[in-house]
């Protein structure tokens, strides 16, 4: 039986079957239960978890509905559990009973239900049949996919009891130790506990209490370990036992996307990581404000954001997965920061804003890290940083991931939920009625018009609600019209309907209201319109002198510009600009786009209709 996809997703989530917080994945079960189902749930345990649904199969926007009776799906059930507590089958059952269940979708077709957690660090990696190099899967908005044999190690890595950099270096030296550095971490700790008993010892001893070096039980000789090595070590050492590490700091200026300033390997010091984080931290906390703080009568130049940042930049350094591809980056821009490591996350996302549990990837670096202050270990580190965030006032700090290769990347806005602009920009595309809006619905909006783009997930950590409540806001949104969603399941998008904008004319006014007329948008064969631009408005980054002047060259480097913090339709960018839509889209944004300047918000379809472009951030 053929339905429309929506139909079908409405129903589920009506039976409070779905919520946009799971993945969502349809298979066919008319002869039984498919293979491919186990592969799901070996992906959805390693990945988010996720929901599979038997009995439906998807394609082009429509379901088919197998027409499965219920005796049927029961016997499909009673064959579900017992395969899922067969070894030979998969590699553990992470289930009960509430997990799965049958649903009757209409008259007399009925459906298997079975929601899928995302298992413990200490389960993976969950696979199917005997061989975890061949049986293991994982998820992304692709579907599916076969780990391969490095990713499997690594997770295997994770969940055994020793911890990565816990682990001795085979045929590793003292010789492999930058000395200078060791002492820099020495004179640390005795300026911040001069009175700590690991300063009476000597350099072996001292390294022991440490955690850098340690005996090997199985073999009973000598060496340094991970964390020894990456925080004391030589370059050349380090990337000899890690081939793929790197550390990279960039400071990135608001007029270009290169970086004005850089700190990475390059030969000229010892790039481990603590001289990485001591030479890096000034300029990272550099331009933060400093508060007048009295501590026993002194004064105290660092106040809760210096905390959050140090935090996040420690955190970023205990959680990384230094077999892993990428290395750590760091970012700063004028309004934001971005921490990126390799690996995934060892807890889940909902756990992370939440706080309280930490599982560090590396303990010893963990520990190195906490006897100077930095690196919480009690696990209220993200806490520190969500607390320090809202203080400010400003958006709530965005964690995600990415994988083949694995990331995470932390993104610390410095910007409020509601900028003046931002709301300044919705009144321009969809009326002065948006003020009235209620305030989450005016976050929601003010977000997709910021970022582009917004989806449930994000929205969790800005507004502290349920997935649930969420899923509500953003239908009645779209029900609206002021959003358009794309894909389903965790993997939903929500974008600005600009359209509304274009329909009502909108687009056509100023936002100062110095243009009251409709454009004449009629195609001139340089592209310029009749009027002159309202050079006045130097908050939008309008040019001081009549806009048909300029060259092209000019043109481009305006128009750049004015995409460098949103997305902005071609209809907007010719208000901006003085040319028709034709002219630019054909004649000038084509071509940054080519040059790799411009980016799309849509950008496997070209030709949608509410497409938009963005400055290109390299």
């Amino acid at each position: 039986m053929k339905e429309y996809l929506s139909n079908v997703l409405e129903i589920l989530e009506e039976k409070g079957v779905l919520n946009e917080s799971y993945d969502l994945e349809f298979k066919s079960a008319k002869g039984g239960l498919p293979r491919s189902l186990w592969e799901s749930y070996s992906a959805f345990a390693n990945s988010e978890g996720g929901t599979i649904i038997l009995g439906v199969s998807e394609k082009d926007n429509y379901c088919y509905l197998d027409g499965l009776g219920e005796d049927v799906v029961r016997k499909w059930l009673d064959d579900f559990w017992n395969q899922i507590n067969n070894k030979e089958k998969v590699s553990v059952n992470l289930l009960t009973a509430k997990d799965v269940r049958i649903e009757k979708v209409k008259d007399d077709i009925n459906v298997l239900i079975i929601r899928v957690p995302p298992a413990s660090f200490r389960y993976r990696p969950v696979y199917i049949g005997t061989d975890m190099l061949k049986g293991t899967y994982r998820r992304d908005h692709t579907g599916d996919y076969r780990c391969m044999p490095e990713e499997v190690k690594r997770m295997l890595a994770d969940s055994l009891p020793d911890k990565p950099d816990s682990l001795v270096l085979e045929h590793s030296t003292i010789e492999d130790l930058d000395l200078p550095t060791l002492d820099q971490y020495r004179n640390i700790l005795r300026s911040v506990k001069p009175m700590h008993p690991f300063l009476t010892l000597d350099n072996l001893p001292f390294l022991q209490r440490l955690g850098a070096w340690k005996v090997n039980r199985a073999t009973g000789t000598y060496g340094l370990t991970a964390a020894g090595l990456l925080m004391f070590g030589k370059t050349q050492s380090i990337q000899e036992f890690f081939p793929d590490y790197h550390v990279d700091y960039q400071e990135i200026s608001n007029q270009g996307s290169r970086w004005i300033d850089r700190i990475y390997p390059d030969g000229t010091w010892e790039a481990n990581l603590f001289q990485f984080f001591h030479r890096v931290w000034p300029k990272l906390s550099f331009s933060l404000p400093k508060p007048f703080l009295l501590e026993n009568g002194r004064r105290r130049d660092e106040g809760a954001i210096h905390e959050a940042l140090r935090e996040a930049f420690a955190n970023s350094i205990i959680h990384a997965d230094y077999r892993g591809q990428g290395g750590i980056v760091i970012k700063k821009y004028p309004d934001r920061f971005l921490f990126v490591n390799p690996g995934y996350m060892l807890v889940p996302l909902e756990q992370y804003y939440k706080g309280g549990c930490s599982v560090p990837r590396n303990t010893t670096i963990q520990t190195m890290f906490s006897l100077l202050g930095y690196g919480e270990k009690a696990g209220s580190g993200s806490l520190r940083i969500m607390s320090a965030w809202a203080s400010a006032h400003w958006r709530k700090p965005f964690i995600s991931m990415t994988n083949r290769p694995d990331r995470v990347c932390l993104d610390l806005k410095m910007e409020v939920l509601l900028p003046k602009d931002s709301l300044e920009h919705l009144e321009y595309i969809f009326g002065k009625d948006v003020r009235n809006m209620y305030g989450d619905a005016l976050v929601i909006l003010s977000t997709a018009e910021i970022e582009g783009v917004v989806s449930n997930l994000r929205l969790q950590g800005l507004l502290n609600k349920h997935s649930s409540e969420i899923s509500i806001m953003l239908k009645d949104l779209c029900s609206q019209g002021y959003l358009n969603p794309e894909n389903k399941g965790r993997w939903t998008s929500y974008h600005l309907n600009k359209g509304i904008g274009l329909k009502q004319g909108s687009l056509f006014e100023n936002l100062d209201g110095h243009l009251n007329e409709k454009m004449d948008t009629s195609d001139k064969k340089d592209g310029h319109l009749n009027e002159k631009m309202d050079t006045s408005d130097k908050k939008d980054g309008h040019l001081g002198r009549n806009m048909q002047e300029i060259k092209s060259s000019e043109l481009k480097s305006y128009i750049v510009e004015i995409c460098s913090s949103r997305y902005l339709t071609i209809e907007e960018i010719a208000v901006k600009t003085r040319r028709t839509s034709k002219y630019l889209k054909n004649k000038i944004v084509s071509q940054l786009l080519k040059d790799g300047l411009l980016e799309r918000l849509y950008p496997t379809t070209p030709n949608h209709p509410n497409q938009a472009y963005k400055k290109k951030q390299q």
